[in-house]
């Protein structure tokens, strides 16, 4: 279901964020401080919000809040880059980190990152670990965990952590080169074994990546909802990213849509895409238990510039996510 613009939340910068939505559909929250985003990935501790994000000349951007709604640009990690990102990075950049997937697990802070260059196959996964957790900021870089080449079956970028039901950890990632894939990761070391990598989502026509995946239980039932972005980002207001979900009772698929579509033939119910105002929705993140959302979209009003939007995600009586914009 495609949306428009309601109401407008403040943005600060002078700025206003909003989308017109369904009578039924609560607003996105209002949000103030740093705001301008690519890529935002939610976390919550006991008593802190947590976005990690991406930087085009920097290392993996942070922000933090009390409440979710305030929010306060942190120091970067790995600010002045390191080392090992050139061999994936054009001559001219040295710290080039895209959507980062982040958390804790087990009392260890982690983040997953790429490194990358738009249009190249050629990229890696790389790992940094905190012990304590993410408030500790002791973050150790664990150095590449997946890469790729041209031509491979996949593209080596937008990696997120999922635990199944079973306790097993994996991880998710991919875009564009076949779509989204998962594979298993080590409970100990975080890292994957070589092979055992499986194809979960694509899309030729439009192209799919940021995959994202909660489990939920609906009834007795244990589902899990893999949430992508379809479409061309970082256009700025002609962006046409927009974001969509599947669900299967195996974490390693098959997904379908609302529709019974598979999401490796191109399915995907839509949750969010672009307003009159406000452009390619996507890049999106969830809290793990499916709460909440965080995306960013492009503003029209403002040369196109990223902003975030957070919201509440409604889960319906048949057991699907509701749109949130």
């Amino acid at each position: 279901m495609f949306l428009t613009l309601k109401r407008l939340v403040r943005l600060a910068a002078a700025c206003a964020l909003g989308a017109l939505l369904a009578p039924a559909q609560a607003a996105p929250w209002t949000l103030s401080g740093s705001l301008g985003t690519h890529d935002p990935n939610i976390y919550k501790t006991s008593s802190t919000w947590w976005l990690f994000e991406t930087t085009d000349n920097g290392g993996i951007g942070v922000k933090y809040s009390s409440d979710g709604h305030a929010w306060t640009q942190g120091l970067p990690i790995f600010g002045s880059g390191l080392a090992w990102w050139k061999t994936y990075l054009p001559a001219d950049k040295t710290a080039m980190v895209w959507a980062p997937g982040c958390g804790e697990y087990n009392g260890l802070g982690y983040c997953y990152y790429a490194i990358s260059s738009f249009g190249s196959q050629k990229s890696a996964i790389g790992l940094t670990t905190s012990a304590g957790g993410i408030a500790a900021g002791q973050w150790v870089d664990q150095g590449a965990i997946l890469t790729s080449q041209s031509g491979d079956g996949y593209n080596a970028i937008d990696p997120s952590f999922v635990v199944a039901a079973n306790g097993d950890t994996y991880l998710v990632f991919g875009s564009f080169w076949n779509g989204i894939h998962i594979t298993r990761v080590s409970k100990v070391n975080l890292k994957p074994p070589t092979g055992g990598i499986v194809n979960i989502a694509k899309d030729s026509a439009n192209g799919i990546e940021n995959g994202f995946v909660v489990k939920k239980a609906i009834g007795s039932t244990t589902y899990y909802y893999l949430f992508a972005s379809k479409g061309a980002c970082c256009k700025g207001a002609s962006s046409t990213y927009y974001i969509v979900v599947g669900r299967s009772t195996s974490i390693t698929g098959p997904y379908v849509d609302k529709n019974g579509v598979a999401m490796l033939s191109g399915g995907g119910t839509v949750l969010a895409s672009s307003g009159s105002r406000f452009k390619g929705p996507g890049g999106q993140s969830l809290l793990a238990d499916g709460s909440v959302m965080a995306w960013h979209a492009y503003d029209a009003n403002n040369n196109g510039a990223p902003v975030l939007f957070i919201n509440n995600v409604t889960w319906g009586s048949d057991g699907w996510p509701q749109a949130v914009w």
